[in-house]
């Protein structure tokens, strides 16, 4: 144990900050801990109604952007979505339900359509 000692620390370094943990945290706190960092750096959520243990990546281009999404858990999930599922063709209103590990990518409609 290193009583007395700092558990979090910080460096800012130029344009950035280091974070050092050298503690193991629960997983509320460690969840926290990262949202706070990401917060910090300005970085915000891909799908921010994705359920826990779903993992969204958005992609785009000029005019088009796609939606990948995958289900980490041992049940269904739904997740917001509007456009077309690029592996099953189906078109996508508002939500898509991952199957337990499955997968989807979704064409999105462009805004104002």
């Amino acid at each position: 144990m290193l009583a007395g000692q700092p558990a979090v620390t910080r460096h800012r370094f130029g344009a950035g900050t280091a974070w050092y943990v050298s503690t193991r945290l629960d997983d509320a706190t460690h969840c926290r801990l990262l949202t706070d960092v990401a917060h910090a750096a300005g970085a915000v959520p891909t799908c921010p109604a994705a359920p826990p243990g779903v993992e969204a990546v958005r992609r785009r281009s000029a005019d088009t952007s796609w939606l990948f999404l995958l289900n980490h858990t041992d049940r269904p999930q739904r997740v917001p979505a509007a456009g077309v599922d690029l592996l099953t063709g189906a078109p996508v209103a508002d939500a898509v339900t991952l199957a337990p590990g499955g997968v989807a990518v979704i064409r999105e409609q462009p805004a104002g359509r």
